[in-house]
């Protein structure tokens, strides 16, 4: 078995980020969800977007390392996550984000934002690394497609049921029907 090292992210990360992302995405979702919302993604975009973000989690990390107590009135002070990658033979071949739950009101106090780990590197333990990382065994929830079989079985291996919610995500201008599910 390949071995996958789990570690958090830095913005130098960004750009590999950005490729397994849309690599992932196209490898799960093609014939799932409307091809139009595949063909927007922006590969130069989701890099600069995820250099941000990940600059911002180094800000806040080095800040409470420090024993720093308050941001920059200029910074974002809500939370955008944590962000974990899976390295294997020196390359991201996954990534995963996991903050406090987005739901009103929350079911659980962490949510799992995203998880993709490209398919060549299924089944080498890359996705378990990052979801033990991501959440621990700590309660969580996480909104998945409606019609992704795979992940659906992942979650439910560990420990993940549908609670009953249901929504159909219009932000990508088309509808995607999603499930929520929760654990502990």
């Amino acid at each position: 078995m390949t071995a996958v090292a789990v570690r958090r992210a830095v913005p130098a990360d960004a750009a590999a980020i950005a490729r397994v992302h849309v690599r992932g995405w196209h490898e799960t979702y093609t014939g799932r969800m409307p091809q139009s919302i595949l063909d927007r993604l922006d590969l130069d975009r989701l890099t600069r977007v995820r250099r941000e973000l990940l600059g911002h989690e180094q800000r806040i990390s080095d800040r409470e390392s420090s024993g720093a107590a308050r941001p920059n009135h200029t910074e974002r002070t809500h939370d955008l996550g944590r962000t974990w990658v899976a390295v294997t033979a020196g390359s991201i071949v996954g990534f995963a984000v996991s903050g406090s739950s987005r739901d009103d009101p929350p079911v659980a106090p962490v949510e799992l934002y995203a998880i993709y780990v490209l398919a060549a590197h299924h089944g080498i333990g890359a996705g378990q690394a990052l979801l033990d990382a991501a959440l621990g065994h700590e309660s969580a929830s996480l909104w998945v497609l409606a019609d992704n079989p795979r992940a659906r079985a992942f979650y439910a291996r560990n420990g993940f049921r549908p609670d009953g919610a249901e929504k159909d995500d219009t932000s990508w201008g088309e509808s995607i029907s999603e499930v929520r599910l929760v654990r502990g």
